[in-house]
């Protein structure tokens, strides 16, 4: 279309310019005629013969006789006006002067623009030729549609040459292979040289872009895996509160089944938590915050961080981190804190307070054997507390020697039973040993801390007349240590926290036994230690039993 007007434009000046040079040779030769007709008629007239004068007016031209002072003689135009004096014009004074003489002008006469010839005779008078021409607009609108067909004629020619002009040029680019660059060199096949060092440059940046799309599609996969296989729950969101995207972690903590269920929704919608959809809103306006959750007995630190890029705000990333241990942790620590402190001050204020009254004379010297039985009771409860946090803190600290020798679990019961016989004589509690003789690999000195501690909780929450029933037998690949007692029990809301350090059912209890509330617990370590397990089945008002399992 472009090329069909850059012709027009071309053709168009073209037809003009010709236009304008025909019309001046047709003028030029219209009024070389015009002279020569213009003396050969002056000849007759000058011999008397006027037969030819019939013929030049029927041929268009005009002839008119003037006298020399400019008066119209004769004229074969019939309208010719004799009153009008036409000495003052160009042609007719020439020819009075010269001999001959012309002029181009309008005519009013004949309403046109003519070529006027005037000729001297012999008798003085004046011979004058006139003829119309043509204009150059009449020229123009008589070929015109000469002109129209000619024009389309090319436009239609240089069209279909255009159009194979082009299909010939852009051939050997169109069957160019650019997925294989080096085909063109040894192509037989028109190519333009031109074009070779482009197409090396495209094919760089191609091959440039291919690595950049294979790099950030690496990327994207690398990211799109450690969100996946993230632990921590991962929201994004988008300016308005909708999801855009979620990790599997945050599925699970709401309890949703796709992530299809999750997107383009409002994070309100999926957690009606008022606190985080507060702190949802927080972010969305620009500020970075955190903030505790809880769901299903699960405890999440959220860190809301607003995503802002070129300082206009795109939305948040919301991240979930699971803290249940580290908060159970924290609650021990301070429980365990707030035990020690206790444990330790009640024995050290009875010792002071004894010691300070036998410093001050105060005590009467009957009440000093009995004051100093006190105080070292009291000291020895200090020193088994201390020792059991001491062994508790190893165990945390990965510190327990691992002196692992073979033992008679069985033969080690005997002996532990032996020493804990007197204390539950004076409990009226019976002990019961059955089972079989175990070799197994372990700490001997742990082992027997742990079946003292069962034996000795067994004793202190056991019934008057109570009994307690340890067992030594083979299950599986295990090595099971089952103590059974007929003791006060304990209730299922109380069963879950019993293995806690200083934990407690009976505080009063514990008291009045002399216990430090950490031998479940040390228990539970030792066997774990061992790569064992523990396992609690107790009835309230009927009995505990506790069995401990010490792989081969």
């Amino acid at each position: 279309m472009y090329f069909a007007g850059l012709i027009l434009i071309c053709v168009m000046p073209l037809a003009v310019s010709f236009g304008v040079l025909f019309y001046r040779a047709a003028q030029t030769h219209e009024m070389a005629a015009l002279r020569d007709n213009a003396y050969l008629v002056a000849g007759l007239f000058n011999q008397g013969s006027f037969e030819y004068v019939d013929t030049l007016e029927a041929g268009g031209t005009r002839v008119t006789l003037i006298s020399p002072y400019g008066w119209l003689l004769w004229d074969s135009h019939a309208g010719a006006d004799f009153d009008v004096n036409r000495g003052n014009r160009k042609e007719f004074v020439q020819a009075i002067t010269y001999g001959s003489g012309e002029a181009i002008r309008s005519s009013d006469t004949l309403g046109a623009e003519t070529f006027y010839y005037a000729i001297r005779l012999l008798d003085g008078n004046v011979l004058r030729f006139s003829r119309t021409l043509y204009s150059l607009g009449e020229m123009f609108v008589s070929s015109l549609p000469i002109l129209v067909i000619v024009t389309f004629v090319i436009l239609a020619l240089a069209q279909l040459a255009a159009h194979r002009l082009t299909l010939k040029i852009i051939r050997p680019l169109t069957r160019f292979d650019f997925d294989n660059t080096e085909i063109v060199a040894d192509s037989t096949e028109v190519f333009y040289e031109e074009l070779w060092p482009y197409i090396k440059k495209i094919d760089h940046q191609k091959q440039e872009i291919a690595d950049q799309m294979i790099a950030l599609r690496n990327r994207a996969e690398t990211i799109e895996a450690i969100i996946a296989n993230m632990r921590e729950g991962l929201v994004i969101l988008d300016e308005f509160g909708l999801v855009i995207a979620a990790n599997k972690s945050v599925l699970d903590i709401f309890e949703i089944a796709h992530e299809d269920d999750i997107a383009q929704k409002n994070i309100r919608h999926i957690c009606r938590d008022p606190e985080l959809a507060r702190g949802v809103k927080q972010c969305l306006d620009g500020v970075r915050l955190e903030k505790n959750f809880t769901r299903n007995g699960r405890v999440y630190n959220v860190f809301l961080s607003p995503a802002i890029s070129n300082e206009s705000g795109l939305g948040a990333i919301v991240l979930f981190l699971d803290i249940t241990e580290q908060f159970k942790a924290e609650v021990q620590r301070k429980e365990f804190t707030a035990n020690v402190s206790h444990e330790l001050k009640t024995p050290l204020t009875t010792i002071l307070a004894l010691s300070e009254m036998m410093a001050n004379g105060m005590a009467k010297a009957d009440d000093v054997e009995g004051f100093s039985t006190k105080i070292s009771s009291h000291a020895r409860r200090l020193m088994n507390i201390i020792e059991d946090i001491i062994r508790l803190s190893e165990f945390d600290e990965d510190k327990a020697q691992k002196d692992f020798v073979m033992v008679d679990v069985y033969k080690l019961a005997k002996l532990v039973i032996a020493t804990l016989q007197e204390k539950a004589a004076e409990n009226a509690v019976t002990i019961e040993l059955t089972g079989q003789p175990l070799q197994i690999k372990a700490n001997r000195h742990l082992l027997d801390e742990l079946i003292f501690n069962l034996i000795d909780n067994g004793i202190n929450y056991n019934k008057e007349s109570g009994k307690i029933v340890l067992d030594i037998c083979k299950e599986n690949s295990w090595c099971k240590i089952s103590v059974i007692d007929t003791g006060i029990g304990i209730s299922k809301e109380h069963q879950g926290r019993i293995f806690e350090r200083f934990y407690r059912v009976d505080s009063s209890r514990s008291k009045k036994t002399g216990g430090t509330g950490l031998g479940l617990s040390i228990v539970k370590h030792i066997a774990e230690y061992h790569s064992g397990k523990v396992v609690l089945d107790s009835v309230e008002g009927e009995g505990t039993t506790i069995l401990c399992y010490i792989p081969f």
